[in-house]
């Protein structure tokens, strides 16, 4: 029989041998490559969408569904100065009326029942396109505290917002991995330390005999490489899945979150974060296999 061949025989069957344990690893590595490949995916998804949000120049200032038209027509006036000293280009003013279809609108894309609405239940708002990005900030804080303004939506403010969320959920989901990349390497541990002392008196004969210790190391680091190889597949396959719920998600939120609206993920991005993870996954097989093999073979 070839070394190759003998090598495959006896890989197979230490696999065979802790099956419990094997299935057990190759498990823990393949949530583990999921979780991280999925929190990179849903980042550059991010990424994307922060870039398309800080192209935007514009923001929109709502006012109180109870505010006199007195308070309205105060900041159409302030809007006229600023337009009229080139600070912003351009403003569209949505009455009751022209602001129920955008909530309705708005409402649908993010899949929320939509009640019986009348005009007056949609408050009005202006659509300001400054000239100056730079300038968004100041002429935001001239309005802020207007009496009947609610609230002014701005690209700025709802990325700050969004991404301090996802900086925790970032943290949280590495913290998650980091648990089971301690957890899956040590099951392929136990499994090729298992392996290791049912063939104790095998390995003793082959080195009495003259077998190297890379001969004798090559099939239990081919086991933990194998566990590392079929764990990465898996999850190269559940990165595929987690790129179609990522995108459902900012499709379905993107109504209520302009930010999200930009998210996009390609294809590419899905084998290049799978490939990653297929090779990482191998490498904690293999790593795992050599501290297993520490104690018993004077690695």
């Amino acid at each position: 029989m070839s070394r190759v061949g003998y090598f495959i025989r006896e890989t197979l069957i230490s696999l065979r041998r802790n099956v419990m344990m094997t299935i057990s690893g190759i498990i823990t590595i393949t949530i583990c490559a999921t979780v991280v490949s999925s929190m990179l995916l849903f980042i550059k998804g991010n990424d994307r969408a922060a870039s398309v949000a800080r192209r935007s120049t514009e923001f929109e200032i709502y006012m109180k569904t109870s505010a006199p038209v007195a308070e309205s027509q105060a900041v159409k006036r302030s809007l006229d100065e600023l337009k009229s000293t080139k600070q912003i280009n351009s403003y569209t003013y949505f009455d009751h009326a022209a602001a129920l279809p955008r909530m309705i609108a708005a409402l649908k894309r993010a899949k929320v029942d939509v009640p019986e609405l009348k005009p007056q239940d949609a408050p009005e708002s202006f659509l300001v396109n400054p000239v100056r990005a730079q300038d968004i900030e100041p002429i935001t804080h001239q309005f802020e505290t207007r009496p009947g303004v609610k609230q002014i939506v701005s690209a700025n403010k709802q990325i700050s917002i969004y991404f301090d969320k996802i900086a925790k959920l970032r943290a949280a989901m590495l913290g998650v991995a980091g648990a089971l990349l301690v957890a899956s390497m040590f099951l392929v541990v136990m499994t090729v330390r298992l392996a290791t002392y049912a063939r104790r008196r095998e390995i003793e004969v082959m080195k009495l005999v003259g077998a190297s210790n890379l001969f004798v190391r090559v099939p239990f680091l081919a086991e933990g490489i194998v566990q590392g190889v079929i764990g990465g597949g898996i999850a190269f396959g559940m990165t595929s899945v987690a790129k179609g719920m990522f995108t459902d998600f900012a499709k379905q939120t993107g109504g209520i979150s302009f930010v999200l609206q930009g998210f996009a993920l390609k294809s590419s991005d899905v084998i290049s974060l799978g490939m990653y993870g297929l090779i990482g996954s191998a490498l904690i097989g293999a790593v795992s296999a050599v501290i297993g093999l520490w104690r018993f073979l004077d690695v």
